[in-house]
This record gives C-alpha cells, sequence and structure tokens, in this order.
C-alpha cells in the first residue's frame, strides 16, 4: 500500500484524498502537526476515547521508553544466543528463515515480558499462534479502512458468531497470554520484566491498572511486538541476500569492530549504535518493506488541517 500512496503522491502533490474521511500528508513540516502528542492530533474521533487512551498511555510510557527497554537487553541476548546455537545445529541445511524469524521474535517477547521464551525456537514450528496472528492482521488491514464493518459484526456477533480474524486478540490471543501470565505469577523471578513494571504500576494505580489493564497490554506485547520484529528482521536480512555488495561491507565493518574490540557477542546496543553501516542496513531495510505498511491515521481538528500543505480542503 505505501509504494502505490506513494505514486499518488508524486502524480497529485503533498495531499492525497484516500478516502471519504482520509488525507495522505507528504510533507515533513505537516508531521508534528498530525502526530502531535499534546492531543490535536488524536487516534479517535470521540473526545472520550481519546481522554481514556491518554490516560491508559501514560501509565505504561515509562515502561516502554528506550531507557526502561535497554534494562531487558540481557534478556534478549539470551534468546539470541539460543537462535545462533538453533542455526549452527541446521549448518547446511535449507530453512524457512522467515519463519524462524518469527519463532525467534516470539521467544523474545516471552523472555522481555515473562522471564521465559515460549519454546518456538525449541520447537521449531508454530503451535497455531503465528496463524492466529496473521488472520488477525489481515482482518484488521481492511477493517481499518471500513471500520463500521467491525462495529457492525460486533453488533451481529450474539447471531454469527465471531467470523473476524481480528477477534483472536480477545480471544484466544487473550487466553494465551492470561495463561502465560498465571504460570509467571506462579513460578516467580527476579527479573525485572515487563509484566513486573506493569504489577509496578498496578499497585501504584490500583484504578487506573486494573487485572484486565494487564492481560491486555501482555496481549498487545505477543500480537504486535512479535509480528512487527519478525518483519523487520526478514526485510533486513532479505535485502541484504539480495545485494551481496552491501552485505560484504556490513560483515567488513564487523570484523573491524570485533578486531579493534569494539564488539561483544552478542552486540549491545551501545556498540550497535556506533557502527554506521550497520545503522544505515537497519533504516533502510525498514525504509524498503516498514512493519506497519499502512497509514497511521489520526483525527484532526479542522481549523489545523485546513492550513495544512498550504492547501484549502473542503470540509
Amino acid at each position: 500500500m505505501y509504494r502505490e500512496t506513494i505514486k499518488l503522491h508524486r502524480k497529485h502533490g503533498k495531499l492525497v484524498r484516500t478516502g471519504p474521511n482520509e488525507v495522505s500528508v507528504a510533507d515533513l513540516a505537516a508531521i508534528k502537526m498530525v502526530y502531535d502528542v499534546q492531543g490535536a492530533g488524536t487516534k479517535f474521533g470521540k473526545k472520550r476515547d481519546e481522554k481514556v487512551h491518554g490516560s491508559q498511555r501514560r501509565l505504561v510510557s515509562r515502561i516502554y521508553s528506550l531507557e526502561a527497554l535497554q534494562d531487558l537487553e540481557e534478556y534478549v541476548d539470551d534468546a539470541i544466543r539460543h537462535f545462533v546455537a538453533k542455526m549452527q545445529e541446521q549448518a547446511g541445511t535449507p530453512i524457512d528463515f522467515g519463519l524462524w524469524a518469527q519463532l525467534f521474535a516470539f521467544d523474545v517477547i516471552g523472555e522481555i515480558t515473562f522471564s521465559k521464551r515460549f519454546g518456538f525456537m525449541d520447537a521449531g514450528k508454530d503451535d497455531g499462534s503465528i496463524v492466529q496472528i496473521e488472520s488477525a492482521l489481515h482482518s484488521a488491514a481492511w477493517i481499518g479502512q471500513v471500520p463500521w464493518l467491525y462495529w457492525l459484526h460486533d453488533s451481529l456477533i450474539p447471531l454469527l458468531g465471531n467470523r473476524l480474524g481480528i477477534g483472536a486478540r480477545h480471544g484466544s490471543l487473550r487466553t494465551f497470554a492470561s495463561q502465560e501470565i498465571q504460570d509467571r505469577m506462579s513460578r516467580g523471578t527476579d527479573h525485572q520484566d515487563i509484566l513486573a513494571k506493569l504489577f509496578a504500576v498496578q499497585k501504584e494505580k490500583p484504578n487506573e491498572m486494573n487485572d484486565m489493564g494487564v492481560i491486555s497490554m501482555a496481549t498487545s506485547n505477543i500480537f504486535a511486538g512479535s509480528d512487527t520484529t519478525a518483519i523487520s528482521i526478514r526485510s533486513i536480512v532479505y535485502h541484504l541476500c539480495k545485494n551481496p555488495q552491501y552485505k560484504r561491507k556490513l560483515v567488513d565493518e564487523i570484523d573491524l569492530q570485533q578486531q579493534t574490540g569494539k564488539l561483544s557477542i552478542p552486540a549491545k546496543l551501545k556498540e550497535a549504535k556506533n557502527m554506521p553501516y550497520l545503522q544505515a542496513c537497519l533504516y533502510e531495510g525498514l525504509r524498503c518493506h516498514p512493519a506497519v505498511g499502512m497509514s497511521l491515521p489520526r483525527v484532526r481538528r479542522w481549523g489545523v488541517l485546513r492550513s495544512m500543505a498550504d492547501i484549502y480542503l473542503k470540509q
């Protein structure tokens, strides 16, 4: 979709109407206007919804900050070592790397959220969770463009049952997350994983973060975190394999960093940040194939929208 949107902007300019109530904006100056965190640009049409969303976002924003996520790096390293060991076991054998990227991503989410890998890499296959997420994302893709169908479907569930894959987020995946939370509470851990931080928020503000809120955040980690991570890994590795000259330059940079004692195994985030060619490859992979291929729309106040890109939009 993003490629088609770019084509439309090249043909029609900075503003392109992509639907009855949506306009795509290709103007750097408009980014802050659209995604203004002060609330000028909202995800919802109703102020009440945005108020609830904003309150929930503030509760967990510190948990998902880069600084907080760096505390989880050692747990990610454990999953990386396990992944490398699995790749070494299969050296010389054709594998579906796209699948393994997803298995790895799932186990990483398990490590940082519940202090335990889910066991996908050990099994070497999907237990059905990946299929459920794929189904949910497929339906979310078109429901996101025709949102009234979701509410129609929601009202008809008592008569027709759940016919949309997106319902898996509130069904089987939520059940899976709930069970993992119970297991994590039973066995305990000294890790400061994401769940521990969510429990800390719940203890501090029980009226704002109840048990359902904790389950929802854990479900979101599994639903969104694993898929976007896997897509990004696939894109980066795919484009490097398709362009061996760039892969060679990256390997040269890695070798140089190792020879000069500036690179650990696995690499630390602070070390990777000091590798300009690696950073370029990462960002280029994300640019060539974004993990989220659709727009991230916001509802704008009309007065601001009229002045965007110096073009008048009919209300």
